[in-house]
């Protein structure tokens, strides 16, 4: 096990957990530091598809001799903590499928070595949290995260990957209906043997349906999930998200499989978004309003203010297990 080509999508955590076999996190994080120091590598979340690393400790003292040359201007060392923050905003780069499946698999474990005390855990949680809100959502770097900067992001994430997803979905059937001749002789207006995406959305306008990717409607969902989202975290009701709020959402998505491990997984914070913004609520009015707002539908005034009850409710839950003081 000495030379090891890194290939796309991949990062230090996952090579050490499978070229070593190990799954007690804190001998993984050990031997992460440990190949990133050996191989010179000053951001264990830095690395490239295509470079090259030496999994074989032997050249650590030869990395050690040469980093004496180095000036004293090194950045200053990132926590635990804010490394993983730094790698969850990298899954969060989606160009493609490939990067919207990578991210739905990805994880992040934000304790370090020394992270032991419930203390220690909760300032790696603030951690993890500030350096999302200054690096993520701080669109504007003003040094704070209003409700809408947050919404903002939010949505923009939401409806790239809805879009992905729909064209995934559409490029699917295309591919099947080319295969088969009357589908194709029904959608191919141009007859060259192929079924462009205008040609695909025609021909379902013509059998009475729509296209999955429908922009407007994904745009709408987006901005919906994203406000609901925001309004409902930010538990204080002062018109900002805080790393406190923040933190809450992520201690408890790091919870979701039962484990306060450190270990924060896109399923976790699912399962988080899926509460805070009152999904699967106990009250089966609520979810259906819930439901029927974030699917893009005109919500009726009655229904708009079961939605309100729903954030109230979240809110004031929210804060009482957090410890955080509701402003109105």
């Amino acid at each position: 096990m000495t030379s090891y080509t890194i290939k796309s999508g991949e990062n230090l955590w996952n090579i050490v957990k499978s070229q070593y076999k190990l799954s007690n996190n804190t001998e993984i994080a050990n031997k992460v530091n440990e190949i990133a120091k050996a191989n010179n590598i000053k951001n264990a979340n830095m690395i490239f598809a295509g470079q090259k690393i030496n999994l074989d400790m032997g050249l650590t003292i030869e990395h050690e001799e040469k980093k004496k040359d180095i000036p004293a201007t090194d950045p200053i060392k990132m926590t635990q903590a804010q490394m993983a923050a730094k790698e969850r905003i990298g899954y969060n780069n989606i160009k493609s499928y490939n990067d919207l499946n990578t991210l739905a698999q990805s994880s992040v474990s934000i304790f370090g070595t020394d992270t032991k005390t419930a203390e220690q855990k909760n300032t790696a949680y603030l951690e993890y949290s500030q350096y999302l809100l200054n690096n993520y959502y701080d669109t504007n770097k003003d040094g704070k995260v209003t409700v809408e900067e947050f919404a903002q992001v939010e949505q923009k994430g939401s409806f790239t990957a809805t879009n992905l997803q729909g064209q995934k979905i559409d490029n699917d059937v295309i591919a099947q209906y080319e295969q088969d001749p009357e589908m194709l002789k029904f959608y191919d207006v141009n007859n060259d043997g192929k079924i462009s995406h205008e040609e695909y959305t025609e021909g379902l306008k013509k059998a009475g349906l729509a296209p999955v990717n429908n922009e407007e409607l994904n745009n709408t969902i987006a901005q919906r999930s994203g406000n609901l989202f925001a309004k409902n975290l930010d538990m204080n009701n002062d018109g900002t998200i805080s790393k406190e709020e923040l933190a809450f959402f992520n201690k408890n998505a790091d919870e979701i499989d039962g484990e306060l491990d450190g270990v924060i997984t896109n399923a976790g914070e699912s399962g988080m978004f899926g509460a805070i913004t009152g999904m699967n609520a106990a009250d089966t009015e609520i979810n259906r309003v819930v439901n029927k707002y974030l699917s893009g539908e005109t919500l009726t005034a009655d229904e708009q203010k079961i939605l309100e009850k729903s954030t109230n409710i979240i809110r004031t839950n929210m804060a009482k297990a957090a410890g955080i003081n509701i402003e109105g």
